[in-house]
Order: C-alpha cells, then structure tokens, then sequence
C-alpha cells in the first residue's frame, strides 16, 4: 500500500498558522482526526512559520494531535532545524517520520539524527545547486544522499527519496522529469520514492484534477509513498484503484472494501438528510 502522509497542519497554511499562534485547538484536532479517518497512515506536523518559537509550537500541535488521534498514531515531524527535529522526535509517543534531510550544507547533524533515531526518513533530492531541474539533477543528488546516509548508519529500508514535485504551471517540463525521476530512482538506486504532489498544481485552477492525476501517473512509475491530502476523494479513490491495479491488493480486497464503505457513508448522508 502507498505511504501517505496527510499534509493539512502546516503553519503555512493561514487558517492553521493563525490556529498555532493563537493556540487554537479545535481547528487543529479537526484536521488530525479527518486525515486519519480518510486513511492516512502518518499526519505531517509543521510550524516552521513560527519565527522564534517552532519548537515550542511544535511540542503543542504533538500534544494536542496525540490526545485527538492517539498515541499510536504515526507523526511526520517536518522541520530543519536539528535541535527542533530531535525535541519532536522525542515527544512523539509511536514512531515519527522525519521529515526531512538532504544533502544542502549545514543537513549533516540531521543526517546523523535519523542514523541515530533508526526512524522512518524522508531525504529530499536536492543538494549545493538548489532546486533540481531535471531527472538527472535528481538522481545524482538521491545517490549522494544515499552514500551520505550508508556512511552515517541510515537504514536505507527506511529511507523515502523525495524526487520533488514542482509547478508544471511555471515549469512546464517537471512533470514529465518527476515522472522520470521516479522510474530512475527506482531502478537504478534501489530505494523507495516519495512526493509533494500538491506542488505540481501550485497556481492553476482546478488543483484537485491536476493532483489527483499527477498521483495516478507517479503510481504507475512506481511511487511508494506521498504527501498530500487524504481528505480529497478523488486522490482517496486513485490510491485504492492504483494499487489494485498494481497486483498490490490482493483479489481487490481492500478496493471492495474502500467501496462499500463508500456506498455506507453515502447511504448514512442520504438518510440523516
């Protein structure tokens, strides 16, 4: 089954950039308990627009997250900062994702963090030169990264290469190189691939469209993993039909499932209303 990461508490947002800093916890409850009933398997935490006081914030949206959705439930802490990665990650109760390393100058203590926590890692394929421009650029920066990883001690099992989704609005060619990535990384480094896929629709109409088919062809290049919003039923819908298509479920069990239960909630809406 496809890793998803749910995307919605992000201090970039404004409605929760503005729940964060007024420590607003409904709103916040609200999106870890919605993401998690539409299947996410880890909720991504993010207050990096907290100038000043991420960490503090941070430890709040764990707190307030966990005692909505339970301590079971998986958290991606989504940071850059080294000494905020290490106070999420020992807050969280189950086992965190970190989110996220690379090979940019000044990454190394983040590096050596994920060898140390032996978590589940996101490493995005970016380095010296900024922001990859083609397949190429990313998977000589995945490979790096990788070799950065083996000397530190990273379970390269555990590792999600991020090929990094761009706005084909701005540049037209990166959806055709992301889809490139994917398949090189995938054949010629051996680890599992991962995406943003809501940045390929930045600043175009109808982004649900564009998102949910940008995921459906990635799936089919082999993508493991993504974050992205589970609350979308057409991305919800592309997941199930994708990976049973892909021989990953077995006699469409969990696509039947995903149906019926989908049938149920229309039923239920039809009759309270």
């Amino acid at each position: 089954m496809v890793f998803i990461i749910g995307e919605l508490i992000n201090s970039s947002r404004p409605q929760v950039g503005k729940a964060i800093s007024d420590k607003d916890d409904a709103l916040i409850r609200m999106l870890a308990k919605s993401q998690i009933e539409a299947g996410a398997h880890a909720i991504d935490l993010n207050a990096g627009q907290s100038v000043g006081r991420e960490e503090e914030d941070l430890l709040w949206l764990i707190e307030v997250v966990q005692a909505e959705v339970g301590p079971e439930v998986r958290l991606a802490i989504d940071t850059s900062n080294p000494e905020v990665m290490a106070a999420g990650l020992e807050a969280c109760s189950g086992s965190p994702v970190l989110n996220s390393i690379s090979n940019e100058k000044g990454k190394e203590t983040l590096i050596e963090l994920a060898a140390q926590r032996d978590v589940e890692v996101i490493g995005l394929a970016l380095g010296k030169h900024g922001m990859p421009k083609t397949a190429e650029d990313r998977v000589r920066e995945a490979r790096a990264l990788i070799e950065k990883c083996k000397q530190a001690g990273v379970n390269l099992d555990r590792l999600y290469i991020d090929v990094i989704c761009m706005s084909v609005g701005s540049n037209p060619d990166q959806g055709r190189e992301v889809l490139e990535a994917v398949r090189r990384t995938k054949r010629e480094l051996g680890v599992k691939t991962f995406t943003a896929v809501s940045n390929a629709s930045f600043g175009l109409p109808n982004r649900r469209l564009l998102n949910r088919t940008c995921l459906a062809m990635l799936l089919q290049a082999g993508l493991d993993g993504a974050i992205l919003d589970p609350s979308d039923k057409g991305i919800r819908d592309t997941i199930y039909a994708a990976c049973a298509l892909r021989g990953e479920d077995s006699y469409c069990i969990q696509y039947i499932k995903y149906h019926r239960r989908d049938k149920e909630r229309q039923h239920e809406r039809q009759y309270t209303g």
